[in-house]
């Protein structure tokens, strides 16, 4: 870890000078289109940043002072001097709270639109000592050469293979947008963007350069709580430099009587350029064993056309069937789980020539056959009866995004998915003691108001079984989220978020139940006994980008406030009983590395239950929260958690 730190540092440290001096060179015209400013040069695209002001040299005044007066008392002794040299890097020569301007991800290629390709060229920036605003710096210093040298840099024939697009095809903005987001995705490259190069003397063919920015492929995670319970995970997401995922994590609690364990996972990306991805899974801990494979299709572009997947998997010894499922089992459960999965997709006709709307046709079967599990009966434990589930779904979904940043992570590039998706999904279930069928509805839509530069996401969503005429085990859920636009305070940058949801059980089995803990509710909330039928949450947090930066890592404080009602569905749900949970704390992360953001927190549980306390701490790595971006994949029932 402290190598790793170390070298994020140097990296950081030496990437400061001549910043965009690559992409500033010989500019040949402004374009102005309606919701951007570029800049076209010889061989570059630069999108301005979000608030010019914000370039100016008084931008970071406020950084510069707090760093000028840690280095004024630094240096009055030598060993603070040599301190401050080591881990500090000024605000002046670097800019990480800068917001790049937020535009629609096909603007910057429109004017290119129905050219044809002529050459696709891929070129990849290995994670220490290089930066996209200047592609010709390289790594100076040994430990950048060393930590450039431990990766396995991307190769580009793999990221060549990761394309939807090809030599000879017409540029189409949409779609060369489209193949710029699944890049930048990749949980193993920082970021990525495509230049558009005019072929000189003709103008019908264009160039496409790829350019790549790597992240560091080896990462570790530590998830310590104040239970004493410890995970600590060892992996990398590049593996051989295409793509191939290795996964280590070791277990320990010490109130369990298995206290030692571990899972692991390989994933394999992209077979044979059929885009169909493949992991093996295997899981040994004190919470269940289990074994399965999956191979996975998506409807990743919109040219895509058919999508599918297969998964086959054993558990044993679990008290749960899934997770996240609504029911624990005192009695280990021992099940096998098939699913089958196929989808075809059309084009739909819109006014908006980039607004792509698709139509989606989906089947899929799915069996779980239990061999160990509680006494059952007609309707005794219908949650652990034999099953074999068939469902069909239609789907129609219209997606765009727009580009913006310092949102869910500390500066790279992040899409923005706006649009709506309408599904409904029915089938049938064949049960071991009944049979009945399944209908749901859910409908989704995103927009990005741009008066306010806010974002907005809703959500409702149906869905149930029919049993002899007889609505049952149904959920309704009721969404929304939002994030506001940042805004500054010196030179801090503050953005809201809030997400407020509703979950009902419609006649759910006895045995079910749904809880407010941690990712369902209050985050940081554990506890057996609050569980009910209905739910009522709201999140808030308020989260300050700084500009402030130690050993390559950015640093993030924010503040949250969670309240959790749950209870009976036989009562209105503000007659449930109320839950809450405040705190604050800190995240940190470096962009070089595919590490987790490290999260220390400190949360206060003004009402907590008998099983839990009302003062926790945790220090965990967390993955990067994602958009709900309307794809479509396997149809399912509407979940209840």
């Amino acid at each position: 870890m402290l190598i790793v730190i170390l070298i994020s540092y140097f990296s950081s440290a030496n990437a400061q000078q001549n910043i965009q001096k690559d992409s500033l060179v010989n500019p040949i015209k402004n374009i102005d289109l309606p919701d951007s400013t570029i800049i076209i040069s010889r061989d570059t695209i630069v999108f301005l940043m979000d608030t010019v002001n914000e370039r100016k040299k008084d931008s970071h005044k406020s950084g510069s002072k707090f760093y000028h007066a840690i280095q004024r008392g630094a240096y009055k002794r030598k060993f603070t001097k040599e301190l401050y040299k080591l881990f500090f890097v000024a605000p002046d020569k670097i800019s990480p709270t800068d917001t790049i301007k937020t535009e629609r991800s096909e603007t910057a290629f429109v004017i290119y639109q129905g050219k044809t390709i002529r050459n696709i060229e891929v070129r990849v920036l290995e994670p220490f000592g290089s930066s996209l605003h200047d592609t010709t710096k390289v790594a100076n210093s040994w430990i950048e050469r060393a930590g450039n040298d431990l990766h396995h840099t991307s190769r580009r024939g793999h990221l060549r293979k990761m394309l939807h697009l090809n030599e000879g095809d017409k540029l189409d903005a949409y779609t060369l947008a489209d193949n710029e987001r699944l890049i930048r995705q990749l949980n193993y490259i920082k970021d990525a963007f495509f230049r558009v190069i005019p072929v000189k003397g003709s103008n019908k063919f264009v160039d496409l350069q790829l350019w790549v920015k790597d992240q560091f492929s080896w990462g570790i995670d530590v998830d310590l709580g104040s239970n004493l319970s410890t995970e600590f995970e060892i992996y990398s997401r590049n593996l051989y430099g295409i793509g191939h995922e290795f996964s280590n994590n070791f277990h320990y609690d010490r109130d369990e009587d298995q206290k030692f364990g571990y899972s692991g996972r390989y994933k394999v990306r992209n077979i044979k350029r059929s885009f169909i991805d493949a992991s093996l899974i295997y899981e040994n801990t004190y919470e269940k064993s289990v074994i399965g494979i999956d191979f996975e299709r998506d409807f990743n572009t919109y040219n895509t056309k058919r999508a599918g997947g297969f998964s086959l998997s054993k558990t044993m010894r679990s008290d749960k069937i899934m997770d996240d499922d609504p029911i624990r089992n005192e009695i280990p459960l021992d099940f096998n789980y098939g699913n089958l999965w196929y989808g075809t997709s059309i084009k739909l006709d819109s006014k908006n020539l980039f607004a792509r709307r698709k139509m989606f046709f989906t089947g899929r079967i799915s069996s779980r056959k239990f061999f160990e599990r509680p006494e059952t009966g007609p309707d005794l434990n219908q949650f652990f009866h034999n099953n074999i589930l068939y469902l069909g779904g239609i789907s129609i979904s219209q997606t765009q995004y727009y580009k913006s940043n310092l949102i869910y992570n500390f500066g790279r590039t992040e899409d923005i998915p706006y649009g709506f998706l309408a599904q409904m999904n029915f089938g049938y279930e064949d049960r071991e003691y009944s049979h009945r069928l399944y209908l749901g509805f859910d409908f989704q839509k995103a927009s990005y108001i741009r008066k306010t530069r806010s974002y907005f996401f809703n959500r409702v969503a149906i869905g149930g079984f029919f049993n002899s005429k007889r609505f049952e085990q149904g959920t309704l859920i009721a969404q929304s989220k939002f994030f506001s636009r940042i805004r500054k305070l010196g030179a801090l940058r503050f953005r809201n978020f809030g997400d407020l949801k509703y979950t009902l059980g419609i006649r759910r089995f006895p045995e079910e139940f749904i809880t407010i803990n941690n990712k369902h509710g209050i985050r940081g909330f554990k506890s057996e006994e609050v569980i009910g039928k209905q739910k009522l949450s709201l999140n808030l947090e308020s989260v300050a980008f700084t500009p402030y930066m130690l050993g390559g890592f950015k640093f993030a404080f924010y503040t949250f406030g969670d309240v959790g009602i749950i209870g009976s569905n036989q009562k209105h749900i503000f007659k449930g009983e109320y839950y809450y949970g405040l705190g604050f704390g800190v995240r940190l992360h470096n962009e070089n590395l595919v590490f987790k953001t490290i999260q220390l927190r400190l949360a206060f549980y003004p009402k907590a239950p008998s099983d839990f306390q009302s003062i926790a701490f945790r220090l965990s790595g967390e993955e990067r929260p994602r958009f709900n971006d309307f794809k479509v994949g396997q149809p399912d029932v509407v979940p209840y958690e």
